[in-house]
């Protein structure tokens, strides 16, 4: 009796997390009340969301930390193949990859792009997904391996194109996926992950103005 409860319990907490995402992810952050996934989940109690997984930043900590851990794992495994290698491109690869696939993961439709994005934009929880335990070690490594390939820059444009690099991959990821949501075609991400790849090389790479 008491596994079966667990089970019911879990698969509960479940859908409130995917159903907070996807309202999340289409609506934005701020015009989505605890209220309204409890109602879209369907499961007929305003407190299952409380007692299931907590207030509303426990909420979004929990779909972040569903996004980070996988993405964690996939960077430790190329980050791992990647070493010794000479070529700056496969240590982008090693930057951008794990994210693009572990998008491509999670099916069609998916909101996990888009939810990424709004979390980003937001000040109280923008670095949240990066924050995780299981991605930010790996994910410090990789980019300080990226970076050493680049051209001597100022401290200020090296920060802003760093900035640039993880706006540029996360706000295409979730456009890419909004579009998939209008057409119904779900995204190419293996065409996405080497177009993001290819920019964000030579980005790194790009010598600065004065040069």
């Amino acid at each position: 009796m008491g596994d079966r409860r667990r089970e019911r319990a879990e698969l509960t907490r479940a859908l409130l997390l995917r159903t907070a995402e996807r309202l999340y992810a289409e609506r934005g952050l701020a015009d989505v009340s605890l209220r309204q996934i409890v109602e879209a989940a369907g499961v007929g109690n305003n407190s299952a969301l409380t007692y299931h997984v907590g207030d509303r930043t426990d909420l979004i900590r929990a779909i972040a930390d569903s996004h980070a851990a996988d993405v964690g794992r996939r960077l430790k495994e190329l980050a791992e193949t990647a070493r010794g290698a000479t070529d700056p491109r496969t240590h982008v690869a090693t930057l951008i990859l794990p994210y693009v696939q572990h998008l491509a993961s999670l099916g069609s439709p998916c909101w996990g792009a888009r939810f990424s994005a709004q979390i980003t934009a937001d000040p109280v929880f923008g670095d949240m997904v990066d924050d995780h335990p299981a991605l930010s070690a790996a994910l410090e490594e990789a980019s300080a391996t990226v970076w050493a390939y680049a051209p001597d820059l100022p401290n200020r444009v090296r920060e802003l194109r760093t900035r640039m690099v993880r706006l540029t991959v996360i706000h295409t990821c979730a456009d890419e996926e909004a579009a998939a949501a209008r057409t119904g075609q779900a995204p190419d991400w293996s065409t996405i992950g080497a177009a993001l790849v290819d920019a964000v090389t030579g980005l790194v790479l790009a010598p600065p103005a004065s040069s």
